[in-house]
């Protein structure tokens, strides 16, 4: 069915019973087992024995509605858009069947508003379609009952598996005399109940903890509360250490010193669910799943809350003070202070337009790109006959970009350019990434094209160092070593000093310690054009 907010409803109800034709001996045998996995709590198998019931034996109303809620009792996103999909497969061979309407209006009752706004409002059209068809069916009376979200699709929240790992983890602990002892006798009851996955997983969670090492990592189980508030007031400990300190490197630092620990843990706790998982023994057919011997999980408490919004004000306090007293007047690293200006040729071709200005050439275009970049510090520099920019052939060469504080500036801004193209007609045909020369800093090329023209007829090179990012364009075809010689070239016929400066917050994006005054022209830069 397509999400067009409606199942398709004939007029004409059909009955609920066993529809279109009588189910095979075989059909029926298929249907009774899908049943019984589902019972048993066997999803997958579940899953798959009605997606194959399915295949060999043509559409069935009963396993539509199964498969659906098979995907629905993993309570994950993509299973409930999976069963979504599921449910509306079977709606459009069978679509008065009040299992699978119910089944689907049960899994749209139970959706968030915000999150599957569309689902969430079909559930009101399918519950009035299910009282239009059988008022007083059992459906009817399910779906008017004021039930909580999570009723409606036939179970309470359950812990998660991680939830209920630890906190099996924690009882064993609590009743054996040490951690080995602990390990013994959980794998001792797990062969006891070779069928029971809960047990298997606390004996194999239990045993990976005793290798070398591990027995570390038992803190976070032992006292989950305390091992959160400490890790996240040592990461704000860190974090203030040295406030002048680059933010970036200390936020890194903070974030592996608390996540590093749960991380080895996540690790360790899911690789024996997986083993446990491949250790139990399937139950016999037809026989339903015996109760677990371990006390079910207690649902969150006061104290958990209570720790929960503590944590998160330690979270708020490192990520917000280390900004806060970044913000004061610091001593910082210096970086490279430029100032620019044009030379009067460049590839052969004249300046034409220029920003800063300069004197006796217009500034009209070359301001159209420095506004794009609303930096301080912007430049902007076209090279060629302007007159003929009517046939859409463009300025001969472009100059264009900032000076300031640019210290850590991710290598994806190199890239700029490039996106650009790939949003344009242009066909990028070649990038690389020659050294950026005597100035340092990195330098990225790329040749393009337009479907008029032959591969690689235009040339542009991206710099970035700690003082200046720019970009030239080039509208005629060089190799790989012409190209990136142009662009370094450009780059220091523009940038002029690099005096470092100290006292600057290093969080702020520098002026340009000065700039070229009008008539202040530069170096003829020659190259064929």
């Amino acid at each position: 069915m397509q999400d067009t907010g409606h199942t398709n409803t004939p007029d004409t109800a059909q009955p609920a019973g066993p529809e279109a034709k009588q189910r095979s001996p075989e059909a029926a045998a298929a249907l009774e087992a899908v049943r019984d996995a589902l019972t048993a709590k066997r999803r997958g198998e579940a899953r798959e024995r009605a997606t194959a019931a399915l295949e060999q034996y043509g559409p069935d109303p009963d396993l539509y509605a199964l498969l659906g809620r098979a995907h629905v009792a993993e309570d994950e996103d993509d299973h409930d858009d999976e069963a979504e999909r599921v449910y509306r497969r079977g709606l459009d061979v069978f679509p008065d069947h009040l299992d699978l309407l119910a089944a689907y209006a049960e899994l749209c009752r139970a959706a968030d508003g915000l999150e599957r706004p569309g689902r969430a409002a079909r559930a009101a059209q399918l519950i009035a379609r299910i009282e239009e068809l059988a008022p007083g069916s059992p459906q009817a009376q399910r779906l008017r009952d004021p039930v909580p979200l999570w009723a409606a699709q036939g179970q309470a929240p359950q812990p998660s598996p991680t939830h209920t790992q630890r906190h099996d983890v924690r009882q064993a602990l609590a009743t054996a005399p040490g951690l080995a002892e602990a390990a013994r006798l959980a794998e001792e009851e797990a062969g006891q109940h070779p069928h029971s996955l809960r047990l298997a997983i606390r004996a194999e969670t239990l045993t990976a903890f005793t290798r070398p090492g591990r027995p570390l990592l038992l803190w976070l189980i032992r006292a989950p509360c305390l091992s959160v508030l400490a890790v996240l007031a040592a990461g704000a400990l860190t974090l203030l250490l040295d406030a002048s300190a680059r933010w970036s490197v200390w936020a890194a630092a903070g974030a592996v010193l608390a996540l590093l620990p749960y991380r080895l843990l996540t690790v360790l706790e899911s690789g024996a669910r997986i083993r446990a998982t491949d250790r139990v023994l399937p139950l016999p057919a037809n026989t339903p799943e015996p109760p677990s011997p371990l006390s079910p999980p207690a649902a969150p408490g006061l104290r958990d809350f209570a720790v929960l919004g503590a944590a998160l004000t330690l979270a708020v306090f490192a990520l917000v003070s280390p900004m806060a007293l970044k913000s004061l007047p610091a001593e910082p690293e210096d970086y490279p202070h430029y100032t620019v200006a044009p030379p009067q040729e460049f590839r052969g071709e004249p300046l034409a337009s220029a920003v800063p200005v300069v004197a006796g050439v217009g500034s009209d275009l070359a301001s159209l790109w420095t506004e794009s970049l609303d930096v301080e510090g912007a430049f902007a520099y076209l090279y060629g006959d302007l007159s003929v920019l009517g046939n859409m052939s463009g300025p001969d060469a472009i100059i264009v970009g900032a000076t300031g504080d640019f210290r850590g500036t991710p290598d994806e801004a190199l890239k700029g350019y490039e996106l650009g193209l790939s949003e344009s007609d242009s066909t990028i045909n070649e990038i690389w990434q020659p050294d950026a020369g005597p100035g340092g800093g990195r330098l990225r090329c790329v040749s393009y094209a337009d479907d008029r023209e032959a591969p690689g007829a235009r040339v542009a090179c991206s710099w970035v160092d700690d003082g200046s990012y720019g970009t030239v364009v080039m509208n005629e075809r060089l190799d790989h070593d012409a190209a990136a010689e142009a662009a370094r070239t450009a780059r220091d016929a523009v940038l002029h000093g690099g005096v470092r400066i100290r006292g600057v917050s290093a969080l702020s994006v520098g002026e340009p310690w000065s700039q070229a005054g009008d008539g202040d022209q530069g170096p003829v830069v020659t190259g064929s054009s």
